[in-house]
């Protein structure tokens, strides 16, 4: 430096090392910026401290270390298929992003593991358990228990809404007058209608009397002791997203287009579906007919006796 002051030359200033931000800090701003649910973004950040809690405050530089891989690796070959599977994605994305936002090149540890075979098999989604033969028994069941938990269970039979969703259900989301039930977060992001028929409007004017706007309709009612409770009352083992399954199941078998059933379960079309992905738009009334024929055969299935001979 001094040297180039003689020659007359100003030196260049150095220029000041770019920091980084830690896994911490990248997972607030990615759930920020992407719009992530409150609900999910607080999942994620107990599944890093979990399973990744000496990385949180670390650089996200520091993944490039055959330090993070082994950590991956470990994980990957000590935990279930979900719980991997989850970990896959979410670190996917902050890999992602981190290359996208910094101009990093760095690649997941567990596309590496994968690319030699060092990755467990994908999850594979469960098996329905509750069939329909066993609706009967299931509805003598769930008679036995508390009106409030009855009335979630058969909501969530009759309108194929998840669990978080059913359990979270406030009263201003219930329009009586207009005969419409909104859902404006879901798992996939789209906010999510459904038209109040006779059997949903019985549930729901029960649930909503005497509730002010912010309300929960099934306040106090643990969803995930719902099974456990009808099937300690006789019910067949299930659990609640079998209600949607089976639901689905109805729709297909008596004929349901399957736009209007995709519509009612709030399904996004494969993105190689051009036509129902950016074209068709089924609203409220486009299904009421479709969810009202799948609700009565429900109906009518868990009113056949055991062997199957006749109404009970």
């Amino acid at each position: 430096v001094l040297a180039q002051c003689r020659r007359g030359e100003r030196p260049a200033r150095p220029a000041a090392p770019i920091k980084l931000p830690t896994l911490h800090e990248l997972h607030a701003d990615y759930c920020q910026v992407k719009g992530i649910k409150a609900s999910s973004q607080k999942r994620y950040e107990s599944f890093y401290r979990t399973h990744f809690n000496d990385w949180l405050n670390r650089p996200v530089s520091d993944w490039a270390q055959p330090e993070f891989t082994a950590h991956c690796q470990a994980f990957a070959q000590s935990k279930g298929a979900a719980l991997v599977e989850l970990g896959r994605g979410v670190v996917g994305a902050m890999v992602k992003y981190a290359n996208a936002l910094h101009g990093l090149t760095l690649e997941s540890p567990f596309a590496k593991l994968a690319s030699v075979g060092l990755m467990p098999k994908r999850a594979q989604p469960r098996a329905r358990v509750l069939q329909e033969a066993d609706l009967p028994a299931w509805v003598a069941a769930v008679e036995q228990i508390g009106e409030v938990q009855r009335d979630m269970l058969y909501l969530v039979l009759y309108t194929g809404l998840r669990r978080g969703e059913a359990r979270q259900l406030c009263r201003d989301q219930i329009d009586l007058a207009r005969g419409v039930l909104s859902v404006p977060e879901t798992k996939n992001g789209k906010a999510h209608s459904l038209p109040i028929t006779p059997l949903m409007r019985e549930i729901l004017a029960r649930r909503c009397e005497g509730l002010k706007p912010g309300n929960e309709l099934f306040a106090g009612v643990s969803a995930d002791h719902l099974s456990k409770m009808a099937e300690r009352a006789g019910a067949p083992r299930f659990m609640l997203h079998d209600l949607r399954k089976l639901l689905a199941t109805v729709g297909e078998r008596i004929g349901i287009n399957d736009a209007v059933l995709r519509r009612i379960l709030n399904h996004t079309p494969p993105k190689s579906d051009v036509l129902h992905r950016h074209y068709v738009q089924l609203g409220v009334e486009d299904v009421r007919e479709g969810l009202e024929k799948i609700q009565g055969d429900l109906k009518r299935l868990s009113r056949r006796t055991i062997n199957g001979s006749g109404a009970n």
